[in-house]
């Protein structure tokens, strides 16, 4: 399971691609037919340079170009409905960084998602752990802030998943961890996301939890479920939308969420999942061969049929994010993903 640190605090910031390195170009796959294509979404990341306090190396030196004139990604980007962008790097990047990711996002009609944090730390709990603002940081002003920023800029924000919070909130196995009483995340959620309505009242707010076997009770898809139901009993309306974070080395996976997929349908929200590599891929080929993998298996193979798919990385790799037909990097990824899913 990737954590998503990146969208929680600048200082808690975790890295999708890495800076770029030489490589020989590869004969690409084939790819079987997909009948029932999602809305893309496509979140990289930036170049670690651009992040406080995260490690060299990760994140990729390319992200830029992502959106100069002529960007080598014209498929993908006219396929791709929504680009995600960290809370961390909005407080952080300059004004000109940010109005040109801005401008060109506008100009191709590409929607906004932000992964965020909507759990505050107390003295005692909650530091350094996922989907928190840290004790001593506001998640009040630090949402304000970078919701603000986008604004100002005349920025299309569609989409904000909170990040994770059930799971960290409540369930992780981890001493730092608050534990509090699941209606009273959902209490905290429903807080946060009427606060992002203060600054984009359009905007959706929705949930991203990790579909890991072990720490749920009595099992991942049952503590879903239940959450999701709590959270309308306590705010009076349905998460719009719930991203499924997979853990892939578990073989049972795709029923897992085809499971999550239909209590999702059931319960009004609108389904999404992330496809995504390993933490201990070695190189961009095994990482965007995983991603690809991935995508066959779930609505391929499983007959999967989300509404949305997000690729993300969180990890070393992919390293670069372009050109999109060039061998393994992020948009040949997305590149795979439209092959298989227009039809001849």
């Amino acid at each position: 399971m990737g954590a998503r640190f990146a969208c929680a605090i600048v200082s808690l910031l975790a890295a999708g691609c890495s800076s770029p390195a030489s490589r020989t170009p590869a004969p690409g796959p084939t790819f079987a037919p997909i009948a029932s294509p999602a809305s893309i979404w496509f979140h990289p990341m930036p170049a670690a340079a651009a992040w406080p306090g995260e490690s060299p190396g990760r994140g990729s030196s390319d992200f830029p170009a992502l959106f100069a004139p002529g960007a080598p990604w014209p498929r993908s980007m006219a396929k791709t409905s929504v680009f995600g962008l960290y809370a961390g790097w909005i407080t952080a990047a300059g004004d000109p960084e940010l109005q040109a990711v801005v401008a060109f996002l506008n100009l191709h009609n590409m929607g906004i998602e932000i992964e965020a944090p909507a759990l505050q730390a107390l003295s005692t709990c909650g530091s350094g752990v996922e989907g928190y603002a840290p004790f001593g940081q506001s998640l009040h002003d630090f949402t304000l802030a970078y919701l603000q920023r986008l604004r100002a800029l005349g920025a299309k924000l569609l989409y904000v998943k909170v990040d994770e919070p059930f799971y960290f909130g409540s369930v992780v196995n981890d001493p730092r961890s608050c534990h509090f009483p699941v209606s009273d995340v959902a209490s905290q959620v429903g807080q946060f996301s009427q606060l992002v309505k203060t600054v984009y009242p359009e905007a959706a707010i929705g949930d991203v939890e990790p579909i890991v076997a072990g720490p749920y009770a009595p099992d991942v898809v049952t503590a879903i479920g239940q959450w999701h139901d709590t959270y309308l009993q306590v705010t009076g309306a349905p998460f719009p939308f719930f991203f499924a974070d997979i853990d892939f080395s578990n073989g049972e996976w795709p029923t897992i969420v085809k499971s999550l997929e239909t209590g999702a349908r059931r319960r009004s929200m609108r389904f999404g999942i992330i496809y995504t590599g390993d933490a201990q891929d070695i190189s961009d080929d095994e990482w965007t061969g995983k991603a690809v993998a991935r995508f066959q298996t779930y609505q391929g193979a499983s007959g999967g049929r989300p509404d949305y798919v997000l690729f993300q990385s969180w990890e070393s790799h992919p390293t670069l994010c372009l050109p999109e037909n060039g061998p393994a990097t992020f948009t040949s990824v997305l590149d795979a993903y439209i092959k298989a899913t227009t039809p001849m």
